[in-house]
């Protein structure tokens, strides 16, 4: 087998089944397994992967369609949910992956609340899940709306390489059976093409995509909603029926890309709200951003007057001339606040570089005081070593004065031994 194929990821469905072919045929080589997983599912795994799936126990999990086992912070909960998808698919007699083209239980308002109420039955009412936790748990399961168009994409695509397949298969005799074999590889290989492009779709925003948003928002108002995630809801199904619109977004994340243009709007960050577009579609992005903080600004102040009598009702025609008057002054004052915030970024380069030299003068003291201590230490410790060998000189000049008076004889004693 070539070393160079790519490998693919089995879910856990088919795992449990290589370890029971496994059980069943224990004479097999991970190669041999390694060959019926390609004959059987289609993918190719390395043989060390075939070795950690027959080694491992076999896994129980609410979605045997993923690829691994991902445990949430509440999975009895997770389970029970997941259990009541399944008994409204096999009650509505739909397929489960394309329930979400249907509308059915699989909306995030719907989830969410589900959720909460399995964990207020369960845990009491200080548990709870939020919106994002849904974009959580729908990944976890396989059921995303980009997990579900990609399933769909691939069941398509195989369906339609096996067609191909079997009218090639039909218009070639007995004789051309070595053919056919040649021609299965090169359709196998327009089914991952036709998969990985209908799956290269962009995952960030843009401006263009922004500009979308804003305007859906502006027509729909979700924050007028009595549930909030409602409005939301309306406004990513408008967005999913555009053709220019091309992100697998759901209400939490448009949610969250408006609130944080917002929080761009307010901080004054236009370098953040240039990306990804031109000049032009800049210029509108703010309009519209600039816009939506106004209405929902004007939304709250309203909802706070009903319970204020003394604050003044405005008019729908000052409205039309502040709109107008917003939008004609939206274009200079965006103008002038580039200007500002360049002017600032270069008084903050300025104080980040006087800040550096700081540093670094402080830095060069600091070593040459280092320096200065560790060179007087030094001299410090040759002069004792010094002071320690001049006494040691004058220990051993005693000592061998010592030794030469006791080895000279006395003048005394030599006289009286030549007298004797």
């Amino acid at each position: 087998m070539s070393a160079s194929r790519s490998r693919h990821h089995l879910t856990i469905a088919d795992k449990n089944r290589l370890r029971r072919h496994h059980q069943q045929h224990p004479e097999l080589t991970q190669e041999q397994l390694r060959e019926w997983a390609y004959a059987t599912f289609g993918q190719w795994v390395a043989r060390s992967t075939v070795g950690h799936i027959v080694r491992a126990p076999e896994e129980v999990c609410a979605n045997p369609e993923a690829t691994r086992f991902q445990s949430g912070r509440y999975p009895d909960m997770e389970q029970e949910l997941y259990t009541l998808i399944v008994a409204r698919a096999t009650q509505l007699g739909v397929d489960l992956k394309r329930m979400d083209n249907s509308g059915g239980v699989l909306s995030d308002s719907e989830l969410w609340t589900k959720a909460n109420e399995i964990l207020k039955r369960t845990r009491g009412s200080q548990e709870s899940v939020s919106v994002a936790w849904v974009h959580r748990f729908k990944k976890r399961h396989g059921l995303h709306r980009s997990q579900l168009k990609r399933a769909a994409a691939e069941a398509a695509t195989v369906q339609t390489v096996a067609e191909q397949t079997i009218e090639e298969q039909a218009t070639v005799g007995d004789n051309r059976i070595a053919t056919d074999a040649e021609t299965t590889e090169p359709a196998r290989k327009r089914a991952a093409s036709v998969t990985a492009t209908a799956t290269s779709n962009r995952s960030h925003f843009v401006s263009s995509d922004d500009i979308l948003l804003l305007t859906y928002v502006l027509a729909i108002k979700p924050w007028t909603f009595p549930y909030v995630m409602d409005g939301w809801q309306q406004v990513t199904e408008k967005l999913r029926g555009e053709e220019s619109f091309r992100l697998d977004k759901t209400a939490g994340a448009c949610q969250a890309r408006l609130n944080l243009l917002l929080h761009h709007l307010k901080a004054g960050n236009m370098t953040a709200l240039r990306k990804s577009g031109t000049e032009e579609e800049f210029d509108r992005k703010g309009a519209l951003v600039a816009e939506v903080a106004k209405q929902m600004e004007e939304y709250e102040n309203a909802q706070k007057g009903k319970d204020n009598p003394s604050v003044v009702a405005v008019d729908s025609v000052s409205y039309a001339r502040q709109d107008t008057a917003a939008t004609n002054t939206a274009l200079p004052d965006l103008a002038q606040e580039r200007e500002r915030m360049a002017q600032r970024r270069l008084e903050l380069m300025e104080r980040k570089m006087e800040r550096e030299l700081a540093a670094q003068k402080r830095h060069s003291e600091e070593q040459v005081a280092r320096l200065e201590k560790l060179h007087y230490e030094q001299q410090k410790v040759q002069q004792e070593q010094h002071a320690q060998l001049l006494a040691t000189i004058q220990q051993q000049q005693a000592m061998m004065f010592d030794l030469i008076e006791s080895l000279v004889p006395v003048p005394n004693q030599n006289q009286e031994q030549a007298q004797a």
